[in-house]
């Protein structure tokens, strides 16, 4: 918008720039001109005076002391210079020896006299031509007013080393000179004339100039336009799908946020990320990749508003900005809308391509006032409806492991491992047929200095998604097997279950450590029972399955945790070194009264009964869910019923109890 501006600006500058240079050099070039204007016509008298009338002048008529020349002598010069000094333009000669008198001069009042110094003749008395234009002010130039400003020339007359004839040796004696005035008006007039035609061809070229200057800013001042258009452009959105990119993302998020609040509407961010888009792109090449994430591109923005803004984050993630809602629920309608909208493949090239993407919704007021929050909080929420399967999750704040208190947890956790400050809890595992324990589960406690004992709820998520999680994990392992010796050397043999994140299933040191563990605490390796849930083996199967089957070729036994809540659980049964599966709570808390959760227990213990798996149910809390599970063919329980997870001294009081069963208010059998 301010470019005409400027370009005024330039014009102005550049004409009073130029106008400024052809006047600085139009008077250069003017004074030049009538300098040589006028050393020509110097010349010229040179000449005039060394053809025309040195030729008829004698040596004798300047040398020696002062003598009138006699009537003669003036006759003969006369008769010999008139023609000469008439057809030449001579206004007047004047001829002057060493001692400023006046020997002869056309004008015959002015011969014989003598006048004081003359610059000029005095500098023409020491071998230099020399000129002025003349204003008549001398008192030898009296008679010379009528003829108005005159060139006077100051030609040197030298005499040869024997003083008999004039000679141009520059180095010869100057003994006089001749004085030659000549009208200065054609002299005038040719300056006149020569600087008009200077101005002419340097205004014109000038002109020139300046329009081509003008020109070339006018185009370059559209070009620089044009690239500041195409740079704004791609400052702001994606190269690849031409959509805003994140920071026209955020405007557009802000600048709907100021609409909202003054119409008092909701503002929803829709963040979606493919799923297994990686795997396609590995497939299908880099190429056809971004061929797809174009046509994504184009079949997001047809589905939404023209309000509304469709931009690309980077790699397989795009965002929606849904404005001037009515209810943030209305941007859950839309999420489920563009999970249908993926129900169509893609035709990439020749062929076609199944993705599907998982959204996460984040609302203007309740889940942010601003941008970034808003773009923070769906990219939570879009990760916990990749990792629950379910396409689409709303922002929560309690789901949210990101929180800044939740974070400061985990800056703390390094500390805390130091400080011997998390802890194992111990709950008992029963076996149904003895009714004694013969296995636990290590269940981690945090004794903050300041907020007390925190569950894993409070801290374990957070710590699951960061590095962190390794060392804690080996931390508890040794903290277990440490454990486990003292409940050997106490005389009861027991296994103790430790639970695994998705990290630590990837990690192919685990198995070199775990052994590690096992040799310090003199152990072997059938003590230790690692549980594991169908999430932390989906991100990797591969790698996963060589870091379980190789904790399974050292003796360690493998459980399946909440088993039934997955998708992919069954199938793992046949491909993971699986010994034990431990049937969800969700399933054993109503299996007494809904016959749903029976047959689903009843289905589990069958297939792992045939597969040579031990089960477990766990979140058994009433006497009469045990019987059921006894009936159904359980093979272990835990929960409440049995005993909350206790530290280990109470968890070795237990053990301690010659008859278990006795604390269990019904008998195994009705």
């Amino acid at each position: 918008m301010h470019s005409p501006h400027l370009l005024l600006r330039f014009g102005v500058i550049s004409a009073i720039l130029v106008a400024g240079l052809g006047l600085t050099a139009g008077l250069a070039l003017a004074r030049s001109i009538r300098t040589r204007t006028i050393a020509d016509a110097v010349r010229s008298a040179e000449v005039l005076a060394d053809v025309g009338i040195r030729p008829f002048v004698s040596p004798a008529d300047v040398l020696g002391d002062f003598v009138p020349l006699t009537p003669n002598r003036q006759a003969e010069l006369d008769n010999s210079l008139g023609k000469s000094l008439s057809a030449n333009a001579i206004v007047r000669l004047k001829l002057w020896n060493r001692q400023h008198w006046l020997v002869y001069s056309d004008k015959a009042e002015l011969r014989g006299r003598w006048f004081p110094a003359d610059d000029v003749l005095n500098k023409a008395f020491t071998g230099r031509t020399e000129s002025n234009v003349t204003d008549l002010s001398k008192p030898e130039e009296l008679e010379e007013r009528d003829f108005g400003r005159l060139l006077s020339v100051y030609v040197p007359l030298r005499v040869d080393a024997k003083r008999t004839s004039f000679t141009s040796d520059q180095n010869a004696t100057v003994v006089g000179a001749f004085e030659i005035y000549l009208p200065y008006q054609p002299v005038a007039d040719s300056i006149r004339s020569d600087t008009l035609g200077l101005y002419k061809t340097l205004g014109a070229g000038l002109v020139v100039l300046y329009l081509g200057l003008f020109r070339l800013m006018q185009s370059a001042s559209r070009q620089l336009r044009r690239q500041a258009a195409q740079n704004e452009h791609q400052a702001l959105h994606d190269a690849l799908t031409q959509l805003p990119n994140r920071s026209l993302l955020r405007y557009s998020i802000d600048q709907s946020i100021a609409q909202a609040k003054r119409n008092g509407t909701v503002v929803s961010v829709l963040l979606l990320d493919m799923d297994r888009f990686k795997e396609i792109n590995d497939s299908l090449g880099h190429q056809l990749g971004d061929q797809l994430l174009v046509k994504i591109g184009e079949r997001l923005q047809q589905r939404v508003r023209t309000a509304d803004s469709t931009a690309r984050l980077g790699g397989d993630e795009f965002a929606i900005v849904l404005a001037d809602l009515a209810h943030a629920a209305d941007a859950t309608l839309v999420a489920e809308d563009l999970l249908a909208l993926f129900e169509q493949p893609f035709e990439v090239g020749t062929v076609m391509v199944d993705v599907r993407p998982s959204i996460g919704i984040a609302s203007f007021p309740d889940d942010g006032a601003n941008a970034d929050t808003l773009l923070r909080h769906a990219d939570v929420a879009m990760y916990a409806a990749k990792h629950a399967h379910t396409g689409a999750e709303a922002y929560s704040f309690d789901a949210d492991h990101y929180r800044p208190e939740r974070l400061d947890l985990a800056a703390d956790i390094r500390r805390a491992i130091a400080a011997d400050e998390l802890v194992l809890f111990y709950q008992p595992k029963l076996d149904i047929a003895t009714r004694r324990i013969t296995g636990c589960e290590a269940l981690v406690r945090w004794q903050h200095p300041y907020r007390g004992l925190l569950a894993p709820g409070e801290f374990m998520p957070v710590i699951e998604t960061t590095e962190l999680v390794k060392p804690l994990t080996l931390h508890l392992l040794d903290q277990a097997m440490r454990f486990a010796r003292d409940v050997r050397i106490a005389g009861h043999e027991i296994h103790v279950a430790v639970n695994l994140s998705a990290r630590n299933t990837v990690d192919l040191r685990l198995p070199e450590q775990v052994a590690e563990i096992m040799s310090r605490y003199q152990l072997p390796c059938e003590v230790l029972e690692l549980e594991l849930t169908e999430s932390a083996v989906l991100e990797n199967p591969k790698r996963a399955r060589d870091v379980l089957e190789a904790l399974a070729a050292l003796g360690v036994a493998i459980s399946v945790d909440d088993f039934g809540t997955g998708y992919a659980s069954i199938s793992y049964l046949t491909q993971l070194p699986i010994s034990s599966l431990k049937i969800d709570r969700s399933f054993i808390h109503d299996v007494t009264t809904n016959p749903k959760s029976a047959a689903v227990v009843s289905f589990s213990v069958a297939l792992a009964t045939s597969l040579g798996l031990t089960v477990v149910a766990e979140g058994v809390e009433e006497p009469e869910t045990l019987l059921e599970l006894e009936r159904l063919g359980c093979h272990q329980v835990q929960g409440y019923l049995i005993s909350k997870p206790v530290p280990a001294a109470e968890f070795m009081a237990l053990l301690n109890q010659p008859h278990y069963s006795t604390r269990i208010a019904v008998k195994a059998t009705p």
